[in-house]
């Protein structure tokens, strides 16, 4: 009887040490999936003496016309270079704005949101203005939300089991190492190129789930994704990070009815 007592007892400890260990581990994988995504930078103490820190709020863009109109525009008028600015991460921008450079003056006079609202401002004068055509729009919910949800937050039914999608009540996140971008993202989105970002739609992102699309068709839209197409992509992806609350041309872009092989 005593030593049944004490196989019980030495039972049940292991199965508290068991659950402990279990608990434990499920709340470090927890908190390392709200972290964010492996793909984020890790900021060196460097970073943080010259005041990098992401913006408290999305940027938007009528308060970065402000922001550029008051402390910008007279020494560039409006005169910027999207082949430029394109191949820059708005990271970098940020950081020339906040230390200067040789033919640049720092502005540490303005607050970090004011910054990155003239960040995304000149990339928007440059040519990077937000794509919100509906047929980027319905490609994107065609091809990429499945994935990445609608509002690219990394919740789309494929990945998360919900919703109408034909595999929806059976998510297949194991079969996402990482998982879908979410485009929201700052430490994701603003450390990027758009030539990088271009590269991973085109090529696809080995070993994630994130496939090859230069070349595949949407017979139902009458696209092929094609490098004009892609580009026109980019852009609408980078428009979830920051508010474009200015006019744009509501003219569907060129590449939004690609002819089938025009690559």
């Amino acid at each position: 009887m005593k030593h049944s007592r004490k196989l019980h007892t030495l039972m049940m400890a292991l199965f508290v040490g068991m659950a402990l260990i279990y608990s434990g581990c499920a709340s470090e994988e927890s908190l390392n999936t709200k972290a964010g995504f492996v793909q984020e930078p890790v900021l060196n103490p460097q970073l943080a003496k010259e005041d990098f820190a992401f913006p408290s709020r999305p940027p938007r863009l009528s308060h970065g016309k402000v922001v550029f109109e008051q402390n910008c525009a007279v020494c560039h008028h409006g005169n910027l270079h999207y082949d430029k600015i394109k191949t820059e991460r708005p990271i970098d921008t940020y950081l020339m704005l906040t230390r200067g450079d040789n033919n640049h003056p720092t502005f540490k006079n303005l607050d970090r949101d004011q910054r990155w609202e003239a960040v995304f401002y000149a990339r928007y004068l440059g040519g990077e203005a937000d794509i919100k055509n509906k047929d980027i729009a319905a490609i994107f919910g065609s091809n990429c939300a499945v994935c990445h949800g609608t509002k690219g937050f990394a919740d789309g039914p494929l990945y998360t089991g919900h919703g109408p999608h034909e595999l929806g009540m059976a998510p297949v996140k194991n079969a996402f190492e990482p998982p879908p971008a979410n485009f929201h993202s700052y430490a994701r989105m603003y450390n990027r190129t758009d030539d990088q970002m271009f590269k991973f739609i085109s090529e696809g992102v080995y070993p994630s789930a994130m496939p090859s699309w230069k070349g595949r068709e949407d017979k139902a839209k009458g696209v092929t994704f094609d490098d004009s197409l892609i580009h026109d992509l980019v852009k609408y992806v980078r428009q979830f990070s920051y508010e474009n609350d200015l006019e744009v041309d509501p003219s569907p872009p060129s590449s939004s009815k690609s002819k089938k092989g025009n690559t």
